[in-house]
Order: C-alpha cells, then sequence, then structure tokens
C-alpha cells in the first residue's frame, strides 16, 4: 500500500508539472525546472514500479497494463514538449528533457519483457536510477 501511495503522490506531482504547459508556449526557466521535476518524478516511479515487479508480487498482465499507463503518460509529456519551443537560454536544457523522456519510454518498454529476470530488472532499475539522480543533480542550484 505504500508504494501505492507513493505511486499516486508522484502521479499527483507529474499531473501538476505537466498542466503548465500549453500548445505552442514559449518555456521560459521556470517552465523548464517544471518539466525536469516531471521527468525525476516519471524515474521515481518507474524505479518504484521495477521494485514492486522485483518483489514477485506483480502478474504479468498487472505489469503490461501498469507500462502502458506509464507509457501513455510520457507519450502526452512527450507531446507537451513538441509542442513548446524553448526560449534561447533554455535549449539545452529544454533538449535534454526531451532526450531522456525519450530514454525513459525505451526504457520502460523493457520492463514487461525481464519480469522474471531479476537480475537484468536490478540493471534496469540502477540505469533509471543514475537517469534521475542526473536530472536531480542538474536541478540542484549550484
Amino acid at each position: 500500500m505504500l508504494w501505492l501511495r507513493s505511486v499516486a503522490t508522484i502521479l499527483l506531482l507529474t499531473v501538476v508539472a505537466l498542466c503548465g504547459c500549453s500548445r505552442q508556449n514559449t518555456l521560459t526557466s521556470n517552465d523548464i525546472r517544471s518539466e525536469v521535476l516531471a521527468v525525476t518524478s516519471f524515474a521515481s516511479q518507474i524505479e518504484i514500479f521495477i521494485d514492486f515487479v522485483r518483489q514477485g508480487r506483480a502478474t504479468k498482465l498487472f505489469v503490461q497494463g501498469h507500462t502502458k499507463q506509464l507509457e501513455r503518460e510520457l507519450s502526452r509529456n512527450a507531446q507537451q514538449l513538441d509542442d513548446s519551443i524553448p526560449s534561447l537560454e533554455t535549449q539545452r536544457d529544454f533538449q535534454k528533457c526531451k532526450d531522456t523522456v525519450g530514454l525513459l519510454r525505451g526504457e520502460l518498454s523493457l520492463i514487461p519483457q525481464l519480469i522474471n529476470n531479476d537480475a537484468d530488472l536490478q540493471t534496469e532499475r540502477e540505469h533509471i536510477e543514475k537517469v534521475r539522480e542526473r536530472l536531480t543533480n542538474e536541478r540542484s542550484p549550484s
């Protein structure tokens, strides 16, 4: 149940962050920070999901369904980024954010194939954790 509460919290943060962007919006530094926070939340959610799968408590059907749900959310995020224009000073961070969304989508698609392979799931989780930590470190004040 604790993991479900964590997932719900992360989803809420993601929805709030994603609602801030409108079609063909020029993204400011604050907008990019919100997008990075949303992507960081996705990475955290995927880590929690992998932990749950590794515990052996998830059915194959649940793993497939939850993967599709997360993929839809990441696709929505990617579409919002595609529909936005970075300001001159945010172009680099904007591209990193878009690249990370693409990377997470690719990593997420592997999870259903790894459901019975704990070692590969652990490797996948560690990879997602590094992505999340990199995002967290990049948005921390210098």
